[in-house]
């Protein structure tokens, strides 16, 4: 019924009120500054902006002329430029509907519709070219006479070339970070301070030097127009958008990243032509872009990639698979064959391998959204995330995170978890969304990669080369895996790809068998075995109660009160059973406590005191007047100086030694000596960190503060 209503408003030239109501919004981002009139010049950048593509200059002045002989329009004379220029518009249509039209049969098929909408600079994403179509076939021929087609193109622009699946998702991105307005009219509004953010959310961290600017010239409240006739000489008001203008934004975004893979297209396309013909002008043009960009690929001189254009004489303009490895290796992908041929498989619709410009489009808008990971995994991983999500907010903190990367068998510190959300935190507020959180995983895998292509070019030569027999054990034993016999005795000799999934499979394996471990590394599971040990008299390789009292008193974790003690029966039930769920066989709900129950009841209780001294973190970043983004940057820091010191020593240390604070200091310009090194030692001592000892991350920010109000660091 929704679009049976919004398809009747579209059926013939006048404005409704909501076209009325876009027009206006869209007049007033677009007007001069501090005056009430549009400048002509504008007039292009404004239709742009409302999704109309057939906006030349020969279309659009003639039709300013009939409306106004000056160099400004009205907002009157602005809906009466409207007025006549939707009719003609729609006459451009026909004739270019009757170009495509090559048969003059009144019909065009659905790969001349997607050729078409491509020339005229749509973004024909398959999804959205499903729905329009559905709702536009009435016949339901695969063909669409003219009428269709207008139905098709309004469909299309509803929701901005977007898919319903898309607005939903854009729409609860848009929710996050909106506010309601107040008053009878109330709406949910994106304040333009948050529209980076926002877009940052929906199509990754790659377009975030274009949602930057987009978000500076919405700040500044001067307006979107590009004519610099107009300069306000009042202080420029921020506005907000409406979910509407939003997804305007959103698809301008859009474009704009389909042109930065348009370009990138280009240079690809050109050198599959210059390697077709490397002694003719392509091969020569690509030669001579290569030697001015200092000898590297995909420079960004546009005149030489129009060059390159020109010679696509046969029109074909299709990028092979090995094409598209290279592209996405550039990119910073790692192209597994098994992960391309799942998504091509998705936007290759001829299955011949080769993708023209609209597939290649589909295919990265895939590979974006996926971080380059099969739909399996992200399912997989975001049943995980969801499951680990305890209070439902849709993001997860560090804490959730930590717990989250035991289950997948990644063992990181508190602190590193801190510092992994401050690489993918678009939003700086120190959770993770989905979209953050698959980032990481990418991050986190194109590690795992890197550390594969190394351990196989090790011993196969190059990426290109097989591995087989002891030469794949030693390469899977270096990345520190247990190989099964099946996998050692194999004289099957491999490519890097399946050298990944044989490394996987181990990892896997290798996983499950840690599990018992609780995410503690091998120092600290042995540090734990030696107390254990100690405080097991009888070495049964049981304790009893009386004794892991003891035990917990080492760590400083034993109950305090009635209360707490009750508590620990709980925490090691629990404890059991999760000893029970990593195979640990022999552990009974009631019996003795194992050594493996201990270390899971390590688990619960040092995740406890994790929790308390977040709290402690939070009242401390008040206390200092530090931002979020401060005390995540300071903790970067002392997180890589404290790894250094603990890679030197190979033992893990508790904090930063005086020594280490006094070279951090001179790294960043600060010579302490006499008077300054007794003012330090004295502050050290403060704050708990005799010669000798160490400073925790607490003390660590205490210090940053003292240095900055001491006057040795800027504020």
């Amino acid at each position: 019924a929704d679009m049976q209503a919004f398809l009747a408003q579209q059926g013939d030239d006048d404005l409704s009120e909501e076209k009325l109501q876009r027009l206006q919004t869209a007049f007033r981002r677009f007007k001069v500054p501090d005056s009430m009139d549009l400048h002509t010049g504008d007039v292009i950048g404004l239709l742009e902006y409302c999704g109309h593509v057939l906006t030349t200059e020969d279309i659009v002045q003639p039709i300013i002329k009939e409306v106004t002989t000056y160099d400004y329009l009205d907002y009157d004379e602005f809906i009466s430029f409207m007025e006549r220029f939707i009719p003609r518009e729609k006459e451009e249509f026909r004739r270019v509907f009757e170009k495509y039209d090559e048969d003059n049969s009144g019909e065009i098929s659905i790969l001349e519709l997607k050729k078409m909408l491509s020339d005229l600079k749509f973004i024909p994403i398959q999804a959205m070219l499903k729905e329009a179509l559905l709702v536009a076939d009435t016949s339901g021929n695969g063909q669409l006479d003219f009428p269709e087609f207008v139905t098709f193109l309004a469909v299309y622009r509803r929701y901005e070339g977007f898919s319903t699946d898309e607005v939903d998702e854009i729409r609860k991105i848009f929710l996050r970070y909106a506010t309601t307005s107040e008053g009878p009219a109330a709406e949910a509004l994106l304040s333009a301070e948050h529209l980076a953010d926002a877009l940052v959310q929906i199509f990754g961290v790659h377009v975030a030097d274009i949602v930057e600017s987009m978000q500076t010239k919405l700040k500044s409240g001067q307006g979107l127009q590009k004519s610099s006739l107009g300069v306000s000489t009042s202080n420029g008001k921020a506005e907000s958008l409406s979910f509407g203008e939003f997804l305007i934004f959103a698809r301008k975004t859009r474009e704009a990243a389909m042109e930065k893979l348009n370009r990138r297209w280009s240079d690809l396309a050109a050198v599959r032509r210059s390697r077709l013909d490397p002694g003719g002008e392509a091969g020569a043009l690509q030669q001579r872009a290569t030697a001015d960009s200092g000898g590297g690929g995909g420079g960004d001189d546009d005149c030489s990639r129009e060059a390159f254009q020109k010679f696509d004489t046969d029109g074909s303009g299709l990028i092979s698979e090995t094409e598209l490895r290279a592209a996405l290796k550039s990119m910073g992908y790692t192209p597994l064959k098994q992960n391309i041929d799942e998504m091509l498989s998705e936007v290759d619709k001829d299955k011949n391998s080769e993708l023209d410009f609209g597939e290649f489009f589909d295919f990265m808008l895939i590979m974006q959204r996926r971080e380059g990971f099969q739909k399996a995994v992200v399912d997989q991983m975001r049943r995980l995330f969801l499951r680990f999500d305890e209070d439902d907010s849709g993001e997860i903190d560090a804490l959730e995170l930590a717990d989250l990367f035991r289950e997948l068998g990644y063992k990181a510190t508190l602190e590193e978890i801190h510092v992994f959300v401050l690489q993918v935190d678009s939003s700086g507020n120190n959770q993770l969304d989905f979209p953050e959180f698959m980032r990481l995983m990418r991050l986190y895998r194109e590690e795992e990669l890197r550390k594969m292509l190394a351990a196989f070019v090790e011993y196969a030569g190059d990426e290109h080369g097989r591995l087989a027999g002891l030469d794949l054990k030693c390469a899977l034993e270096d990345l520190g895996h247990e190989v099964p016999g099946s996998i050692a005795r194999s004289k099957r000799a491999l490519d890097f790809d399946t050298f990944v999934q044989r490394a996987d499979q181990c990892r896997a394996a290798l996983v499950a068998k840690e599990k018992k471990k609780a995410g503690f590394s091998d120092q600290k599971i042995a540090h734990f075995e030696e107390l254990f040990t100690q405080f097991d008299r009888d070495r049964s390789g049981e304790i009893d109660n009386a004794e892991l009292m003891a035990l917990l008193k080492e760590f400083n974790w034993e109950p305090k009160s009635r209360e707490e003690q009750q508590e620990l029966i709980k925490k090691l039930d629990t404890a059991r059973s999760r000893a029970r769920e990593a195979g640990v066989e022999g552990v009974t709900q009631d019996g003795p406590i194992t050594f493996w129950t201990f270390v899971q009841l390590a688990r619960i209780l040092e995740t406890e005191h994790d929790h308390a001294e977040e709290v402690k973190m939070k009242n401390l970043l008040a206390e200092l007047k530090f931002t979020q983004k401060e005390v995540e940057e300071f903790r970067a820091i002392f997180v890589e100086k404290k790894k250094a010191l603990a890679s030197d020593a190979d033992e893990e240390v508790e904090g930063l030694p005086r020594q280490a604070i006094r070279r951090l200091l001179y790294l960043i310009g600060i010579e302490v000596k006499g008077e300054k090194k007794t003012m330090l030692d004295q502050e050290l001592e403060k704050l708990g960190c005799p010669e000798g000892g160490f400073l925790d991350f607490s003390g660590f920010l205490r210090l940053m503060r003292w240095l900055m109000e001491s006057g040795w660091l800027p504020s």
